[in-house]
Order: C-alpha cells, then sequence, then structure tokens
C-alpha cells in the first residue's frame, strides 16, 4: 500500500523543466548570402569617354587611395575599348597593389580582341610586372581575354623563372591558364614540376643550395594540386609521377 502511494506521488509531480535556450547572442548568426557579380554592360563610345573623363579627373596626384578606388570602381560596371587605356595606366603607374589588381581583373571585362593585346603587352613591362600578385591578375585576366596557342611562348618562362614563394600566385595562375585552355605545349613543364623537388646528386658541385630546395618544395607543395588537374585536363588521366606519365604519353601520344 506505501508503495502504491509513493508511486502516485512520483507519477503527479511536474516534469523537470527544460533547459533554458541560449542566449540569443551566444548562438551563431546565419551567414549573410554572397552578392552576386553586377553585370558589365555595353557602353558606347559616348557613354564610356564621360566615364574616362570624369576618371581622369578623379585620378589627379594629390588623390587619396580611397578616392583612386572609387574612380577605378566606376569603371567597373562598364565595357569599352575606351577602357583599356585608363585601366592599363592604372595597373602600370599607380603606387597601390590593391587597385593595380583590380584594375588588372577589370581588364577581363573589355572587349576581349582589344584587352588581349593590351594585357600582352602589360605582360612584357617591368613597372606592371613588378608585383608577383599582379602579374597573377594579368595571366589570368588573358585567359579569359581570346588567350589562344600561339601566345603560350610569350608567358611559359614566368614559371620556372625562380620558385620564391613571391612567385606562386604567378605559377598558380598559369596553371589555371593551363588547365583552362587544355594547353598542350605546357606539357613539358607539368612534368617537370610533378614530382617532389629533391638533388638527383647533393655532392654535384652544380647542385644548387639547399634554399633553393626549400623554397622550391614550398612552392612545389602549394601548387602540385593544379598540376595534377592541368594534366588531367589535357590526358583525361591521373599521374603520381613524371615517370608514370611519360609512359602513358609514350604508349598514348596526343593527336
Amino acid at each position: 500500500m506505501l508503495v502504491a502511494l509513493l508511486m502516485s506521488l512520483f507519477l503527479c509531480q511536474d516534469p523537470p523543466p527544460s533547459p533554458a535556450p541560449a542566449p540569443a547572442e551566444q548562438q551563431p548568426a546565419p551567414a549573410a548570402p554572397a552578392e552576386p557579380a553586377k553585370p558589365v554592360e555595353i557602353w558606347d563610345d559616348k557613354t564610356a569617354k564621360a566615364a574616362v573623363d570624369q576618371f581622369n579627373k578623379s585620378m589627379k596626384a594629390t588623390a587619396s587611395m580611397n578616392e583612386r578606388n572609387k574612380a577605378l570602381e566606376s569603371l567597373a560596371a562598364g565595357s569599352n575599348k575606351l577602357l583599356l587605356r585608363p585601366l592599363a595606366e592604372v595597373v602600370e603607374m599607380d603606387k597601390s597593389v590593391v587597385l593595380k589588381k583590380r584594375a588588372a581583373e577589370l581588364l577581363a571585362s573589355q572587349p576581349a580582341a582589344d584587352a588581349n593585346k593590351t594585357i600582352l603587352k602589360l605582360l612584357k613591362n617591368s613597372r606592371a610586372t613588378s608585383n608577383h600578385a599582379v602579374t597573377a591578375e594579368l595571366i589570368r585576366a588573358l585567359s579569359r581575354c581570346g588567350y589562344v596557342g600561339p601566345q603560350w611562348s610569350q608567358i611559359d618562362a614566368m614559371f620556372e623563372r625562380d620558385y620564391s614563394t613571391e612567385r606562386i600566385p604567378v605559377q598558380e595562375a598559369m596553371l589555371e591558364l593551363v588547365e583552362k585552355h587544355k594547353e598542350r605545349q605546357a606539357l613539358a613543364l607539368l612534368l617537370r614540376n610533378l614530382d617532389e623537388p629533391k638533388a638527383a646528386n647533393v655532392d654535384d658541385a652544380s647542385n644548387p643550395p639547399a634554399e633553393y630546395w626549400e623554397a622550391r618544395f614550398k612552392a612545389w607543395r602549394a601548387w602540385r594540386a593544379k598540376v595534377k588537374d592541368a594534366l588531367f585536363a589535357i590526358t583525361g588521366q591521373r599521374f603520381s609521377t613524371s615517370q608514370e606519365a611519360a609512359a602513358w604519353l609514350k604508349q598514348n601520344p596526343l593527336k
């Protein structure tokens, strides 16, 4: 009887309160949706000339970086060959790497045939290519603006010029171009940079110093996946070593 009474008392008790929800400030805020890229309009010459005139007025010698950035962004919405010259001048002459990179990016939105010529000229200009991050943006712009195979010979030497950390963005941009355009002329370069870099004979007097191999290893580690992706784009095959890739190419020459 006592047991039954105790059980009835237990069942009649209110259930324990649910844990209070975490305060609003402790709950993660939902991620903001990414802003869609603004479409680029084809400007007629009159509209483009007016925009360039206003741009030139804003880009006075005493203009701050913020003012120059606003002026540059005023050209971002349009596409016309008249915009090529002011954008190229920013790439070559501006003091800010941020603005130089942005101008190089905007070159890719201009009429492809004209932009292609402008970008190639800038890639030969030591002032425009003095910063590797800017050079990388120019290569990406070239890839988007009518790149064709004969132009590979004008940029291929940039990849192996050196393996410094600063040059990694250039090498990555070149590998992206090779993958996108399935550039077969880059096959030898890809095979030379597929394997982990190491000295074949450490006792050879002509062997580069340890600093060279350390820098090359760091660069290779940064873009080795892009080398494999570029090879896959060209051959349709995945390779682990250059020996494996060379053997396959010998058995399956590309037509």
